[in-house]
């Protein structure tokens, strides 16, 4: 197990052009590290995942968790909090989540477990237009200066954001109640009428339910309802951890803890569980009066997924948007038109007021 936790900053390798000397960066879409100075490029040998290892759970949030972790440099912004492990030869960034510059003089040192696998970037930084322009083809309402503000992608960052995956053997003992609904006939006279009513029966049983790869991203700043908004992610195609994919990347920091992640994570499996449950109750309806579950042979690891970010500002107020860096799937925030609104609004009153007196005509 120790050797699945090497020096968590392996990013800050420097990798340099054989060529020319410059630095080199990962190519998205590419298995390569690129040089944008001469253009050269250098293979990264990729090693393939044949069969994905999940992590003891227990073993790690017990009395040996200090143990499994390694010392890694993060650097923290000033102006949001947002946090990422520190590349040595970088001496002054920006935050990708702000655009706050980063100074060296920030960094610390902390002990994080490292990310064992991770999902490289495969969308390009040139190709984000093309993505840009069909999200603002979708967008109702949105005012006409948009997508010139949106569209200045230099700004663009790319973030590998921490998150965890859970996996856990459920067993969940219940009671609860049946109810099957009937009709029946009651009063007399006028007042006889036609009734629905539930006949309540008493159940009880167990559910055994398998979770796999249950996902709880452990960003600070990009939740867990934006990470479900560029959903599509292609999990089997993760590759081990290897700096040479994070290099010309932000990484950031994981913020969600292991034991808290978990704690999310059961928040999820707990929905399922019991809609499974009320659906062993049967019925037309249920009632769950008491659910017991216990976590057997709980796993987890810590992946790495590709999401480009970036903001705009509109009418003195800063918009973000957030880009799926596997597929180019968009979300972000964005601006309504109120004359668009109101010309959309006077043209269905119109239009209603129309279909009334072409009504009143015939």
């Amino acid at each position: 197990m120790e050797e699945m936790f090497t020096e968590a900053n392996q990013s800050s390798d420097i990798y340099v052009c054989e060529s020319c000397g410059a630095p080199l960066t990962y190519k998205p879409g590419t298995d390569s590290l690129h040089c944008s100075h001469c253009g050269s490029s250098t293979q990264i040998e990729i090693r393939e995942v044949d069969e994905v290892e999940e992590l003891d759970f227990l073993t790690y949030v017990g009395e040996l968790e200090e143990l499994h972790n390694r010392e890694a440099k993060v650097i923290n912004c000033r102006q949001c909090g947002a946090e990422s492990t520190f590349e040595e030869n970088i001496h002054t960034t920006e935050c990708p989540y702000c655009n706050t510059p980063l100074i060296e003089a920030d960094v610390h040192a902390e002990r994080l477990i490292k990310p064992s696998y991770l999902l490289p970037f495969h969308v390009s930084h040139d190709s984000i237009h093309t993505h840009m322009s069909a999200w603002m083809k979708s967008l109702w309402f949105a005012p006409n200066k948009l997508k010139s503000r949106a569209m200045h992608t230099e700004e663009l960052k790319g973030v590998y954001i921490p998150c965890w995956t859970y996996d856990a053997q459920t067993e969940t003992n219940y009671m609860g109640q049946r109810g099957d609904t009937y009709t029946t006939t009651v009063g007399s006279g006028k007042n006889r009428r036609t009734v629905t009513r539930t006949r309540w029966s008493f159940r009880s049983g167990h559910v055994s339910l398998f979770f796999d790869d249950v996902m709880v991203p452990a960003s600070r700043l990009i939740t867990h309802p934006i990470m479900d908004k560029i959903q599509g992610w292609d999990t089997k195609n993760l590759v081990e951890t290897d700096p040479k994919f994070l290099s010309g990347f932000t990484t950031e920091k994981y913020i969600v803890t292991l034991k808290n992640g978990f704690q999310t994570a059961k928040a999820i499996m707990d929905t399922a569980i019991r809609s499974a449950v009320k659906r062993q109750i049967g019925g037309d309806r249920q009632r769950i009066l008491s659910c017991k579950t216990q976590y057997n042979d709980i796993k987890f690891k810590l992946i790495l997924l590709p999401v480009y970010m970036s903001s705009y500002m509109y009418g003195n107020k800063l918009y973000h948007f957030y880009v799926n860096g596997r597929t180019g799937k968009i979300h972000g925030d964005r601006p309504y038109s109120p004359v668009k609104i109101t010309l959309a609004v006077i043209a269905a009153i119109l239009a209603i007021l129309g279909i009334c007196w072409w009504a009143e005509v015939i």
